[in-house]
């Protein structure tokens, strides 16, 4: 499961974070790597204690929180405080899996989410790349807008060659932390809100709705 999620955060929040990003001091990304992930990764990262940091983040957790589609997708439990990154040329982040726990071991890293906050054509390279069973898929979204996808897999940035690549990283625990489980989930509440649209197919979408509503009362972990 992974997705892009189209306006995350607008125009107006855009250019509050950007000015606010001016002011920022950063510091190395390794600091906040663990094991290998350490000796590939190549980025700058506002310091993880700064009001700055804490500010932004509330700015993304607040528009994350008001998304429908990130709720449908993800059906967060905790939400990890936002890191922000920058990325400029000779900068990249190779290969790794994200960590499984954050925050101390208090939250579990069911899913991560890159939140694009330079427009494509402010900076070459710096792709977000998922490796796909050994095929790989690269992302380079508008500014504002996210993309979710397992802690699982493996990932990588490509190298930045020209500008400068912003953006906003945070992991989700999910109500539904069996990755099969909550793919399911979102496919028939897929089906669920279609059916509900149209009024001739009132019989059905009830059928559905207790179909999903009973699932997920399996499969939540409260």
């Amino acid at each position: 499961m992974h997705y892009p999620i189209r306006g995350v955060l607008s125009q107006a929040e855009l250019d509050t974070i950007h000015r606010r990003l001016e002011q920022a001091g950063y510091v190395d990304g390794r600091t906040t790597a663990s094991g290998s992930a350490a000796d590939v990764k190549r980025n700058l990262q506002i310091d993880a204690d700064s009001p700055v940091r804490k500010e932004l983040a509330q700015i993304v957790g607040q528009a994350l929180g008001r998304h429908p589609e990130f709720s449908a997708l993800a059906f967060p439990k905790r939400v990890a405080l936002p890191t922000f990154a920058r990325y400029e040329p000779g900068m990249e982040y190779g290969n790794h899996v994200d960590a499984p726990f954050l925050s101390g071991g208090t939250i579990r890293a069911d899913l991560s989410i890159t939140v694009f906050l330079t427009p494509p054509d402010a900076y070459e390279g710096g792709e977000l790349v998922m490796d796909l069973n050994g095929t790989e898929v690269k992302h380079k979204l508008d500014a504002g807008d996210a993309y979710i996808y397992p802690t699982t897999y493996l990932h990588r940035v490509a190298p930045v060659t020209r500008g400068t690549r912003l953006v906003a990283i945070s992991w989700i625990q999910s109500y539904i932390p069996d990755e099969r489980q909550r793919q399911i989930a979102v496919q028939l509440n897929s089906v669920k809100l279609a059916l509900e649209r149209d009024p001739s197919r009132r019989a059905e979408a009830d059928t559905m709705r207790a179909a999903v509503f009973n699932l997920l009362r399996q499969w939540w972990d409260a």
